[in-house]
């Protein structure tokens, strides 16, 4: 799922949670946004502010853990590191292994 979406899902669902009935439907519309198509019965729906502060928040801790699982599946297991390092010491192992890792998903700022 476009994780635009997934965060204005999860934001949506974040400031209504304490309402029963809620029942978020997030759409991509016509023109290209993210937007929330209905919220469920009943239900009181965030203020525009309350809702692009939260997916705010919720889209960089997805940025966040992206980088991080990118990285987690690209590295080979610690025993074929370690293995590399006793062959071929530290510095080896951090220019082969670990740098092309960190360049290819570079942390965010």
């Amino acid at each position: 799922m476009d994780k635009e979406l997934r965060a204005l899902t999860a934001a949506a669902v974040e400031l209504v949670k304490d309402q029963s009935g809620y029942s978020i439907k997030a759409i991509i519309n016509d023109a290209g946004e993210r937007v929330i198509e209905s919220w469920g019965e009943s239900i009181t729906p965030p203020s525009d502010s309350a809702l692009a502060t939260k997916k705010a928040e919720i889209l960089t801790t997805i940025t966040n853990e992206e980088y991080r699982n990118n990285r987690l599946e690209e590295y080979p297991d610690w025993g074929t590191q370690l293995d590399y390092i006793y062959h071929h010491g530290i510095d080896k192992w951090k220019t082969d292994i670990v740098d092309p890792v960190k360049a290819k998903y570079p942390k965010p700022s």
